[in-house]
């Protein structure tokens, strides 16, 4: 994140010698008092189409949110769980995986039965391309919560990474089985349009021409700009 933050600030340099905006900007920088943040929130929201302004207020929140994780990291001792598992998925999703993965260390240590860490660590170690430990995650995940639908899917993708073709394709089933059956909502958790490109890969790779031909053709009239389609 320090890397992310570095090149923030030094764009926030280009934008404060060329915006219109500067003085807002300035003021926030020089006094990052609650009248100072209002103003560069009202001018985003009075200005939605002046890219200056959003990216003021881009500036804006990621500066407020560097200073909020360097003081909930120097609350580390006091963090309740499910703050501590707010904080690493905020690491999981700023890229920041190693550090995401300290904190869900502690609460696997401590929740051993308690599914979403061990599901949202297999993701990071998966973002680390660590198959061995997204693996052991994933699976310590689905052995907490039986019916924990995502996590089949990301042990799919997992055990397709290391070859392990039939028994993705045996993952994959068993957590769309249980779609709908979980706690959480599904499509928040993996989309439908990921999910139907999984099984995609999994079919090639388990080269069952028919199922996969099918498949594609069904996927090209859904998603035609899909993305999957520019990497193929």
């Amino acid at each position: 994140m320090k890397k992310i933050l570095l090149i923030l600030i030094c764009f926030s340099a280009i934008v404060i010698l060329f915006s219109d905006s500067q003085e807002l900007l300035n003021n926030y920088y020089n006094d990052a008092t609650l009248e100072n943040i209002k103003a560069v929130l009202d001018e985003a929201h009075q200005a939605e189409k002046s890219s200056t302004a959003q990216l003021n207020l881009l500036l804006l929140h990621f500066n407020e949110m560097s200073k909020a994780i360097t003081q909930l990291e120097s609350m580390n001792a006091d963090l309740q769980p499910a703050q501590r598992f707010q904080l690493a998925n905020i690491y999981l999703a700023l890229g920041e995986n190693e550090k995401a993965i300290t904190h869900y260390d502690i609460l696997n240590e401590k929740f051993v039965d308690w599914s979403c860490p061990w599901r949202h660590k297999g993701e990071a170690y998966y973002n680390l391309e660590n198959w061995e430990n997204s693996e052991k995650a994933l699976s310590k995940a689905i052995e907490a919560r039986i019916e924990h639908y995502d996590a089949y899917l990301w042990l799919a993708r997992v055990q397709l990474k290391q070859g392990k073709n039939k028994e993705a394709l045996k993952t994959f089933d068993t957590g769309m089985s249980y779609k709908g059956k979980d706690t959480e909502d599904p499509e928040e958790e993996f989309s439908s349009e990921e999910e139907s490109f999984l099984k995609l890969d999994i079919l090639k790779a388990n080269k069952l021409k028919k199922e996969v031909k099918e498949l594609e053709k069904a996927l090209t009239a859904k998603y035609p700009d899909s993305n999957y389609w520019i990497r193929k």
